[in-house]
């Protein structure tokens, strides 16, 4: 009976140690002793060994209810409620402790190998036992980065401290439990430790940032020094001459921005937002710097100048950047005249169509009235740009068929009294006209040009008014016979007058005057045209007795020779031009 016992006793603590920590609350043993009485001294109690949970430094420790490995026998009313706990001898692991119930709890504080004895006292009897806990040690270690990533002005900056975080001795280890602090030192200004050890942010200040960080695990922490350098942010702006400007035209927009330059913001969209411009200096009349950065505006006046330019962006500021400017003046239709596009004029039709600098012949150029400072007085003349290589003034225009209105003696040539001096008149139409400029500018080149020749007639001389250059006093007397041909082959293409009879001898001259073949009397002139003889084989060879052109004039002008008509030899426009 006893061995049955005792093998049933086996069997029995056997199964309760199988049952594991998880059932120890919930069992224990009591073996009855056949045939005894259940006396104190009946009462056998003793504890099982039992390899017990190890433990991690710093982390709740599994527990264990001793209850689970003990044995009482020899007492059916057994309670456990009755067991007294304690520690016989060795120490447990710091943090851990024996409660009075049977049960070891509590934080491990330390990593070490414990060994103690636990003694279960109940009643008279007690038990004793050997145990051993394993506590391990957690190492938390931060690497430390030479290299960690630079951070740009206004670009999202992310870093993973976790990279560098190694975490050993604990199998349970998840990088959440992990908590991270700033431990010295100062992140850079816009980036923030965030609680799952990454640094993020957006930069705002350049500089070099050392700081601490600490990363805590359980009872351990790691620590480790970093740095995060944040690039400065450089504005610099070039400088430039713009293109040439014309007064009285505005300018496409000129942009400074194509000029700046702005590094180590990435906050910076290029257009030109958050910069502020500073201007020394003057803008040529009629321009303006704007908030926006462009040179905008029409310019009024000729010239030359130059401003200094700085360019601010947050902090940082460009120095002064030099942008020079020249305004000239260009030919600019007014409606009824032209001048240059300054509002001033030329001193005549030859200083617009080669100009000095500032002044440039383009825009509205070509043939048509000018406003020219003629000695000091505004005038509007009508200028030929295109012929024998522009620049003439036109004096006089004579009309088709008219040989009487500007005839040589008329007050026009003599006075340089004015004929439909008018911007409506002032063309190339068919018509009489005197110019005021035919007794106020000075000339030295002349050309004629007649409405039915493709080609002209052109005459030198020193500078003078053309009144005075076609005057009596500037006249040239010539005595009969003075002629070449008895062809007249150009504006008049005759070989006989108007009445019929054959040339003998012309003449064509500038401003002359034939007399009869003596000193006195005026046979037929002109300011510029032609005079004819027909009187061959008589008493009055040579006499000059019919004329034709620009300012024909004299005794024989109109002349029976001519049909008794001063309008026989004008049959095209005639045109009077200086320079």
């Amino acid at each position: 009976m006893k061995s049955f016992t005792l093998k049933n006793l086996a069997i029995a603590a056997l199964l309760s140690a199988s049952m594991g920590p998880a059932l120890a609350s919930n069992y224990y043993v009591v073996v009855p002793v056949p045939n005894r009485a259940a006396t104190a001294g009946n009462i056998l109690i003793s504890l099982n060994g039992y390899s017990l949970p190890s433990g991690v430094a710093g982390r709740a420790y599994a527990g264990f209810d001793f209850n689970s490995v003990l044995q009482v026998k020899g007492d059916p009313s057994y309670s456990p409620g009755s067991v007294r706990w304690s520690v016989a001898g060795g120490a447990l692991p710091a943090g851990l402790s024996l409660s009075a119930d049977g049960k070891l709890s509590g934080t491990p504080t330390a990593a070490a190998t414990s060994s103690f004895q636990v003694l279960a006292a109940y009643k008279t009897k007690a038990g004793e036992q050997s145990y051993q806990v394993l506590v391990a040690d957690v190492s938390v270690a931060l690497a430390a980065d030479s290299a960690m990533p630079a951070g740009v002005q206004g670009a999202q900056y992310s870093y993973d401290l976790k990279s560098r975080l190694t975490v050993s001795g604990d199998p349970q280890y998840t990088p959440a439990q992990v908590g991270w602090t700033l431990s010295g030192g100062a992140l850079p200004t816009g980036l923030h430790l965030n609680s799952n050890g990454t640094i993020t942010g957006v930069p705002s200040a350049e500089g070099t940032y050392p700081f601490t960080v600490k990363a805590s695990y359980l009872s351990k922490t790691g620590q480790q020094s970093y740095q995060v350098i944040v690039g400065a942010i450089t504005v610099s702006l070039s400088g430039a001459t713009l293109p040439a400007m014309v007064a009285g035209s505005a300018i496409p927009a000129y942009d400074l921005k194509q000029k700046l330059t702005i590094s180590g913001d990435a906050a910076y969209a290029g257009d030109g937002t958050g910069v502020n411009w500073n201007m020394t200096g003057t803008l040529p009349a009629g321009l303006a710097l704007g908030a926006d950065g462009r040179i905008t505006g029409t310019p009024t006046a000729t010239g030359t100048s130059s401003i200094a330019v700085t360019a601010s962006y947050k902090s940082k500021a460009t120095a002064p950047a030099t942008y020079s400017m020249s305004v000239g003046a260009n030919v600019k239709d007014n409606g009824s005249y032209r001048s240059w596009s300054d509002g001033t004029y030329a001193a005549s039709c030859v200083a617009y169509l080669s100009p000095s600098a500032p002044y440039v012949y383009s825009g509205a150029t070509g043939d048509g009235v000018y406003r020219v400072n003629m000695s000091g007085t505004p005038t509007d003349v009508y200028c030929n740009q295109t012929t024998n290589g522009g620049g003439w003034t036109l004096l006089v225009k004579q009309a088709a068929g008219d040989g009487v209105t500007l005839q040589g003696d008329t007050t026009y040539w003599t006075n340089g009294t004015t004929l439909n001096d008018t911007n409506a008149n002032q063309n190339r139409n068919n018509g009489n006209f005197v110019s005021a400029a035919f007794a106020r500018m000075s000339a030295t080149q002349y050309m004629l040009q007649a409405s039915n020749e493709s080609t002209v007639k052109t005459y030198s001389r020193s500078a003078s008014t053309p009144q005075y250059a076609f005057s009596d006093s500037s006249r040239t007397l010539r005595q009969d016979p003075n002629g070449t041909s008895g062809t007249l082959d150009w504006f008049i293409h005759a070989t006989t007058y108007p009445q019929g009879a054959p040339l003998t001898v012309a003449v064509f001259g500038v401003n002359f005057q034939e007399t009869y073949g003596t000193a006195n009397g005026m046979a037929c002139g002109a300011r510029w045209g032609w005079a004819a003889n027909q009187d061959a084989g008589t008493s009055y060879v040579g006499t000059f007795d019919a004329c034709g052109g620009l300012g024909a004039y004299g005794e024989a002008y109109g002349s029976s020779a001519m049909n008794g008509s001063k309008n026989a030899w004008q049959p095209a426009t005639l045109y009077l031009w200086a320079k």
